[in-house]
């Protein structure tokens, strides 16, 4: 029984002093966290102290009695139970504390975290944001870009129409002018530079027009009054060349482009209201080609029927098929499609150059000198080819009807070079004065 006693006191004073331990820390580091093993020794020796103290138990039944025996279990199973529990609360105090220590490093890992990622937000936010002024920026100053560029464009297309008028009105230098003040405004504008390599090419300026027609190509490859025009040009260039094979490739370039273009649009006409199908004629009937020549300059005369400009054509070219009942035929026919175009127009050259022809070819002679007489006042100052174009036809009208028959034709063909001579000497004076003046 007193051994019984002495075992309680020494687990009474075990348990108190775990308690105490709990209680006071240590100033030293906590002892380690108890394992598996070690809880599973701790029970076992609890079990052995009990196994004891029921032995204790029987003794005490025997000697006490069976009331003192009961009191004496209670109290026993009550220390056991306190025991139990201090030793769970030890465990569980420790295993709580790793707990705690664990969560608290989690809980930092994941506050630094946060903070990488916020930093990584912040600054993703402000390259965002950077970007979004960039490109707000970038389309303001696109949109004042293309609103100044509209604005100048639509400036040019006045000049462009400036431009047109003083062409009418066969101001060829006032033109170019206008178109060039237009293209300054719009540099890239396909419109100007083909209208500008057009008057070009009518003023003699061959290579000026070259250049702007072919810029006119770059802009729009198949742009079909540009390749015409340029095919235009090098006829022009290859007429003037002597007979060679370099001749002949800038003839044919200049027929491969008029038919590109007339491939692409057939009923295409130029500036002056004529069919392109002309200038092929042209081109053909200086090869001799004079079949070739007059298929083109029918088609020309369907697709512009109220111009005398093809029919014109045609009738020499019956002439040189011996076809002079046809040639007279077609000559009245240019007579009157003429003098409605010139009642029209009054300044057309073109209309009066084809008159003077029709009625030198039907012998209206008196007819023929009073329209000499409008042909010489309206023919373009600066036009190079006017002159060109018409003494070529009148000699050609000469030759077709007979020189025994062309006396008159001869009259008017000296009458139109005394006046071009004279033309020629007053710009060169005015040139000589401008000289000086400088």
């Amino acid at each position: 029984m007193r051994r019984l006693y002495f075992l309680l006191i020494g687990i009474g004073l075990l348990a108190a002093s775990v308690v105490r331990a709990q209680e006071t820390p240590a100033p030293t580091p906590p002892p380690p966290t108890l394992d598996a093993a070690e809880v599973f020794a701790m029970a076992t020796q609890v079990a052995e102290a009990g196994a004891r103290a029921e032995a204790e138990f029987d003794r005490a039944i025997n000697i006490l009695g069976i009331f003192e025996g009961v009191g004496l279990v209670v109290s026993v199973m009550g220390i056991l139970g306190t025991i139990l529990a201090v030793v769970a609360g030890v465990v569980g105090f420790r295993g709580l504390a790793d707990a705690r220590n664990e969560v608290e490093e989690t809980r930092q890992r994941i506050e630094k975290e946060l903070r990488v990622a916020r930093a990584q937000f912040d600054a993703d936010i402000r390259q965002g944001h950077d970007e979004l002024e960039r490109v707000r920026s970038q389309l303001e100053e696109s949109v004042a870009q293309q609103r100044e560029r509209a604005a100048r464009a639509n400036v040019a297309m006045s000049f462009v129409t400036l431009g047109e008028r003083q062409y009418r009105s066969q101001d060829f230098s006032g033109a170019i002018d206008t178109y060039r003040r237009a293209l300054e405004l719009d540099p890239d504008n396909l419109i100007i530079h083909y209208r500008l390599g057009y008057v070009y090419t009518q003023s003699g300026h061959l290579d000026q027009a070259q250049h702007h027609l072919a810029r006119a190509l770059e802009i729009e490859a198949n742009f079909a009054p540009a390749l015409a025009a340029l095919g235009y040009v090098y006829r022009r260039i290859g007429e003037k060349m002597p007979p060679g094979i370099e001749r002949d490739q800038t003839i044919n370039r200049a027929e491969a482009l008029l038919l590109q273009a007339l491939a692409l649009s057939p009923k295409l006409v130029d500036d002056d209201n004529e069919s392109w199908w002309g200038s092929l004629g042209g081109l053909y009937r200086r090869r001799n080609q004079v079949d070739e020549a007059i298929r083109a300059y029918e088609r020309a005369a369907e697709i512009t029927p109220q111009s005398s400009y093809a029919f014109s054509n045609l009738a020499l070219l019956y002439a040189q098929k011996q076809n002079l009942d046809g040639m007279m035929r077609t000559y009245r026919r240019v007579e009157q499609l003429a003098q409605g175009e010139v009642q029209a127009d009054v300044d057309n050259y073109w209309a009066y150059a084809d008159l003077l022809t029709a009625r030198l070819a039907l012998g209206k002679v008196k007819a023929a000198e009073e329209t000499l007489e409008s042909v010489l006042s309206v023919a373009p100052a600066e036009g190079p080819y006017v002159f060109e174009s018409l003494l070529d036809t009148l000699g050609r009208l000469a030759q077709a009807i007979g020189e025994e028959k062309a006396g008159h034709i001869r009259a008017t063909i000296e009458a139109i070079e005394q006046h071009r001579q004279r033309l020629a000497r007053k710009a060169a004076e005015v040139q000589i004065a401008s000289s000086d003046g400088a």
